[in-house]
């Protein structure tokens, strides 16, 4: 049986997890423990996970994962586990945005948008039509003005100025979900890449970065 592995780990203040599972069949959902920050628990996760539906390695022939916008960190620990799992075990990568996973839970009626990586008084924001449907370029937003939408989805770190803009609007704020079987089911209609060109999605330069360049600069 040729077996698909998801992650989504991209939001762990919200929730995160691996599922595995075919075309047909879900075969189990697995949570994430966060934790402190200090103990990664993906790989073990994945562990638990194939131990319980009783899946052996050679099984995978895919992987999927959730690359973001979302945490810098965590992001960064999933793409590297699904390139090495990728290459260890010679399956496929098929990277899925999170603004997509969000959408395929999304109850809304109409288009609506998922807004993520809240920072600074911006958020990523992607608008759909409808759940299933190919959603539009991310934007970097300040303001929500001239958003054809009447639902966004965001979690608590929505920039207060948004919220607030958001009411004024009669515009509708939802929590999302981060349900990594929605990312299993996703990929079995997307493409895979090389596991080389597997990357994460980061809407603005992380700030790990933007400090190692000011300290390069003194």
């Amino acid at each position: 049986m040729s077996l698909t592995l998801a992650i989504e780990t991209s939001n762990p203040s919200c929730e995160a997890g691996v599922a595995i599972g075919s075309p047909d069949r879900l075969l189990g959902v697995e949570p994430v423990h966060t934790g402190d920050g200090r103990h990664d628990d993906l790989i073990p996760a994945i562990d638990r996970l194939c131990r319980r539906v009783g899946v052996l390695p050679p099984q995978i022939s895919r992987i999927a994962v959730s690359t973001g916008p979302g945490g810098y960190t965590t992001l960064r620990i999933a793409i590297a586990t699904t390139k090495m799992l990728a290459e260890s075990l010679g399956a496929r990568c098929i990277p899925i945005t999170t603004a997509r996973v969000v959408a395929r839970r999304a109850t809304a009626q109409g288009p609506f948008a998922v807004a993520l990586a809240s920072k600074d008084g911006t958020a990523f924001v992607t608008e759909f039509a409808a759940p299933d449907a190919e959603p539009s370029p991310g934007r970097l937003l300040s303001t929500l003005e001239g958003l054809g939408t009447r639902t966004l989805i965001a979690d608590s770190f929505l920039p207060a100025t948004l919220a607030e803009e958001a009411a004024g609007m009669g515009i509708a704020i939802v929590p999302p979900r981060f349900d990594p079987a929605a990312c299993l089911e996703l990929s079995f209609n997307a493409a895979s890449v090389d596991p080389l060109a597997l990357s994460p999605l980061y809407p603005r330069e992380p700030e790990a970065v933007t400090k190692w360049r000011q300290r390069k600069a003194r």
